[in-house]
């Protein structure tokens, strides 16, 4: 594995993440975020420990996408993104189902989105990989 590709994939897929996942919200639903605004802790509270989650998650995202697809197949890292957002999608449904006060209402928009999000970022590592920008060593190297 290419250690500086690989540190590139993380911070390219972190920031897709970020973007994603702080614009979406504006357009999905709308309604059902403000509800859920009420429920949460304030972002100042949250910031720090929530990015360095997000970017763990990355990490490992981008570590199982080099191992499981790692090239530049667009149609396998959309597959791949997908199977990520599901594996989001139930890890907090479990969650949401089980907490008496979480708004249900925001249960879909957060499927959606981590399906979306992953299919996105998915096929830009494909897209990375397929202009040799991949964290995976070339045939050569390995």
């Amino acid at each position: 594995m290419n250690v500086g590709k690989f540190i590139l994939n993380i911070v390219v897929a972190f920031i897709v993440y970020g973007v994603l996942y702080t614009v979406e919200p504006m357009f999905l639903m709308p309604e059902a975020w403000v509800e859920a605004a009420a429920a949460m802790k304030p972002m100042e509270e949250t910031m720090i420990g929530v990015m360095i989650y997000h970017l763990v998650q990355t990490i490992v995202v981008v570590w199982l996408f080099t191992k499981a697809v790692g090239t530049g197949d667009i149609k396998a890292g959309v597959v791949f993104g997908l199977m990520i957002g599901l594996y989001l999608l139930a890890t907090d449904s479990i969650w949401y189902s089980s907490l008496a006060s979480f708004p249900q209402a925001t249960r879909m928009p957060l499927m959606i989105m981590h399906l979306v999000n992953g299919a996105i970022v998915g096929a830009v590592l494909a897209f990375m990989a397929g202009k040799g920008w991949g964290a995976r060593a070339a045939a050569s190297e390995a």
